[in-house]
Parts: C-alpha cells; sequence; structure tokens
C-alpha cells in the first residue's frame, strides 16, 4: 500500500465515533478508533500513541469540531497526527457558518515573511489554537499532554541517529487543519522560535503534509509562504468533481451549480446560496487561493438519485476512497454508520 493509500485511510477512519458513545469523546472514542485501526488490514499495525482528543464549540455541543490523533507503527516508530474538522454536515447546516469564510486571520507563527501577509480563514485559525491547546483525556494516550509536549517527549526517547519523522493528514476541513497543522509544527521548531521553548531546538523532526479534499485555507501571500516553508513536504489529493476544493474561491463557486450536470438538474437554492457568499466575499475584498494539488479524475456516479446533495458526497468521500485504491479494504458507509447515496445524507466536512 503507498503512503498516500495509508494518509487517505487515517483521514476516513478519523470520521469514526461520529454517532453513539463515542460522540462524546473520551475512552469510548479511543476504543472506536482502535477498533478501526485494527479492522482495516492498512493500518492493523498502528497503535495510538496520543488521543484521540476533541474540542467542541458552545454552539454545536453534541458534535465535535475537531478531533485529533497520533498513531505510530512500532517497528519504525514514525508518527502520523490525524485531523479531523468536525463531523457529517450538509450543505445546508449552519455549521457552514463556523468556517468564517468572511473573515481572515493573519498567520500567527509566521517566521521569516518577506514583505509577505499571509492570513487564513479564521474559522481554521480558530480550530489550529484549540489543537495547539488540546490534551487528550484521563484513561486515553497521552493524557494531559499538548501535541508539543507529547512530540517533544517523543523526539527525547528517539534514537539519535535518526531522522524523527512526523507526517500529519487530513480531509475535508480536517485537511485544510492537517495543512495548518503541519506548518504551525514547521514554523515552532528549531532555536529561532522564541515566544516559548520549541519543542524541538535541533530541529531533529521532518514534518510532511498529506490531505484530501480541502476547501480554501488562505490568501495567496499565505500559498507562497505555504510553499516556500513546507515545499515538497506538501501533498495535497484534490478530485476534480469534488465541490468542496473550490470553496471559498468566488468564481469558482459559481461554477459548481453545474459541476454535476447533466446527471443532476442545477439546484437553485445552492446557486443562490453560492451567489450570495461569493459577492460577500468580493465585496470585503478577501482573498482566497488553493495551494498547487495533484488532480483526480473523478467520474459521476450515475447510479445515485439525481440530486446534488447525493453526487456531492459521494465525489467528496467515497470517491477518493476508489480514485486512491482503498474502497476495497475501508468501507466508508460503514465508518459513518449510515447508508450513502441518498438525497439528505451528509457531506463530511
Amino acid at each position: 500500500m503507498s503512503r498516500e493509500q495509508l494518509l487517505l485511510s487515517l483521514s476516513l477512519i478519523a470520521y469514526a465515533g461520529s454517532t453513539g458513545e463515542a460522540v462524546h469523546g473520551g475512552a469510548a472514542l479511543r476504543r472506536t478508533i482502535d477498533d478501526w485501526l485494527t479492522r482495516c488490514a492498512s493500518t492493523r499495525g498502528l497503535r495510538l500513541h496520543w488521543g484521540p482528543a476533541s474540542f467542541r464549540v458552545w454552539w454545536q455541543p453534541s458534535m465535535p469540531a475537531l478531533v485529533a490523533f497520533v498513531v505510530a507503527a512500532p517497528e519504525t516508530g514514525e508518527c502520523t497526527l490525524v485531523v479531523r474538522g468536525g463531523g457529517p454536515m450538509t450543505l445546508w447546516d449552519q455549521s457552514l457558518e463556523s468556517l468564517s469564510c468572511l473573515e481572515q486571520e493573519p498567520w500567527s507563527w509566521a517566521g521569516d515573511v518577506d514583505g509577505l501577509a499571509p492570513a487564513i480563514c479564521s474559522g481554521v485559525h480558530r480550530l489550529l489554537a484549540a489543537l495547539c491547546e488540546l490534551t487528550p483525556e484521563e484513561q486515553v494516550a497521552g493524557a494531559g499532554r499538548t501535541l508539543h509536549e507529547f512530540f517533544a517527549e517523543a523526539i527525547a526517547g528517539a534514537s539519535p541517529d535518526r531522522r524523527f519523522s512526523i507526517r500529519v493528514t487530513g480531509h475535508g476541513v480536517g485537511g485544510a487543519l492537517a495543512t495548518a497543522a503541519a506548518l504551525w509544527l514547521f514554523d515552532t521548531q528549531g532555536e529561532g522560535w522564541g515566544r516559548e521553548p520549541s519543542w524541538d531546538p535541533q530541529r531533529r523532526a521532518k514534518v510532511h503534509c498529506c490531505a484530501f479534499a480541502c476547501p480554501t485555507l488562505g490568501n495567496s501571500d499565505f500559498v507562497t509562504y505555504l510553499g516556500e516553508r513546507l515545499g515538497a513536504d506538501l501533498e495535497l489529493f484534490f478530485n476534480r468533481l469534488d465541490h468542496v476544493p473550490a470553496l471559498w474561491d468566488p468564481q469558482a463557486m459559481l461554477e459548481l451549480p453545474e459541476l454535476y450536470k447533466p446527471h443532476v438538474r442545477e439546484p437553485g437554492l445552492l446557486r443562490a446560496m453560492l451567489e450570495t457568499i461569493s459577492t460577500e466575499i468580493e465585496r470585503q475584498g478577501i482573498e482566497y487561493e488553493q495551494p498547487p494539488a495533484q488532480l483526480l479524475e473523478g467520474r459521476l456516479n450515475t447510479a445515485l438519485p439525481p440530486s446534488f446533495m447525493a453526487q456531492a458526497e459521494y465525489q467528496h468521500l467515497h470517491a477518493y476512497a476508489s480514485l486512491l485504491g482503498v474502497d476495497e479494504v475501508l468501507d466508508v458507509d460503514a465508518i459513518l454508520e449510515r447508508r450513502s447515496g441518498t438525497d439528505d445524507g451528509p457531506i463530511a466536512q
């Protein structure tokens, strides 16, 4: 199995526990994630070393806005930070507002910006701030330790003759957050990080990010800065028929209602909503740009009902598993504990 197949599997497994007792986090969510790591052949050798830990926002207490965990293979010790940005949602859900695409925040951890003004979506900025302080509960691996503290301890215990490897991955909003988290880890490495003790003052860790199906994260200066810092250690995968990577580019959003023609009739309400958001983004002078990504050639699933919601769900979730060849080892419907292909099914963030 390739590296991107493994990381996609982990990104999709992160959606497990979106219902039932596990939705409350803690030991129940740990058991659920552990169970899926064991059930999936590609992840069976991985063990939870930190988390899962979760964070909730006050306006949606029933569903975590953020879930994160770290797994590692015993034989290599290579760590992978897996990030989930909330749970399944529909395009009409009020949670869409929590992404705060109409506001941006400066990149708080910027090093030498060389005249750039990198900024990211304020909703992702808030989730990243929460991730920085997140600690697992009792009875969960890494209880009471932040990611910086966990990785600092892991590096201290690793062989000095070997470069410590950290991979960061996520899907959807989790993919955007994973990209930001990888840059945060990179920017807070080294002795030049002066606001607090660096988690890796000698830069022994190599940080790499591989993310899928991400909405647009920041402005063009952020894309430039991201490329300068992570370079080839950032890999993004987008399905051409996935609507999410078009968010929040005003022009790309206006083309979404025609994305699934002729199989799907144009959804008038969706067009009106996208036109409103697009107009407001442009009116406020906010800019979004996607980093370069590897584009996957998705195909319309004509076996689904001819609705935008059913096709959008498939292209955002199931199509990635099919296009990257993990659908034989991973059942997305079973992870979500629901049947796909319905008109009102959730679209994972």
